[in-house]
């Protein structure tokens, strides 16, 4: 295991594996792959999974040589196929996925977390901070992680701002029939294994919700449907379920019609006023 010099004392330093999973995101790969460079964390090992891209994407992470320890090519099942096959070219002792266009909220994250990555906790969930675009404003939340006894209906944050040991990883690997939710999964039968939580307030990641905007709401809430089978009594899984199909079949849509019908200037006040604005650009 890696370690430095801290004073004269030997400061333990597990190493930390970053895996980007990327097809066809030439536009947004380099920030991602800066954003690990320049984390100031001594012990990190950075590794590229990229589907078989058939844009600039793969050149431009050719062009980083010498800053990434491995990196390969090739096409794949999905995110989550991709996910699998990063941890088991990684070698360190904790994971965490920083997938194309997402990025670490400071070169300090990995450090400020070097006490955790020692301790007894098998899984590391920070906050995050969210980029809302819509065309009304971009907007900014920071969000701390939410209770790990709610990961039955909901991840308690991003799993880029997730860190999971290795060897957890290896034994319980994301399972591809999942298509959004297999992160969630994972979380869920470490939680059932018995494995150690650890919650910190520090932002260790952005994301871009974007992606969250293409999600099929239906296949979302059927997904989390089957994983939350066993975990808590039918009568909780068909309150939450239900109540979030409702919201997507039928008051969600009367919402989305009103507010197109109202000025730009009068759905920022009301934001304002129910404090979820965010910055304009």
């Amino acid at each position: 295991m890696p370690s430095v010099s801290d004073q004269g004392s030997e400061v333990q330093t597990p190493l930390v594996s970053v895996v980007t999973v990327v097809h066809n995101a030439e536009t947004v790969i380099t920030e991602t792959i800066d954003s690990v460079l320049r984390q100031d964390y001594p012990a990190v090992e950075y590794v590229i999974v990229d589907g078989g891209s058939t844009d600039d994407t793969w050149e431009i992470v050719q062009s980083y040589d010498g800053g990434i320890d491995r990196a390969i090519s090739e096409p794949d099942d999905g995110i989550y196929d991709a996910m699998n096959k990063g941890a088991g070219l990684a070698t360190g002792d904790w994971i965490v996925y920083m997938n194309a266009g997402d990025t670490f909220a400071s070169s300090h994250v990995l450090s400020s977390l070097q006490e955790l990555f020692v301790s007894d906790a098998d899984v590391v969930l920070g906050g995050v901070e969210k980029v809302l675009v819509d065309e009304y404003e971009t907007r900014r939340f920071q969000q701390t992680p939410g209770e790990v006894g709610a990961l039955w209906k909901r991840m308690p944050t991003t799993h880029q701002s997730v860190l999971v040991r290795r060897e957890h990883v290896l034994e319980y690997p994301f399972d591809t029939s999942y298509r959004w939710c297999a992160d969630q999964d994972q979380l869920l039968r470490l939680q059932a294994a018995g494995k150690t939580f650890q919650k910190v307030d520090t932002v260790i990641s952005v994301f871009d919700c974007q992606s969250d905007q293409v999600r099929e709401d239906d296949l979302y809430i059927r997904e989390r449907w089957r994983l939350s089978e066993g975990h808590v009594p039918l009568a909780r899984r068909c309150v939450q379920f239900g109540y979030e199909w409702a919201h997507c079949h039928l008051w969600g849509p009367v919402v989305t019609g009103l507010r197109s019908l109202l000025p730009a200037s009068l759905v920022l006040r009301v934001r304002r006023l129910r404090g979820t604005a965010g910055e304009t650009e």
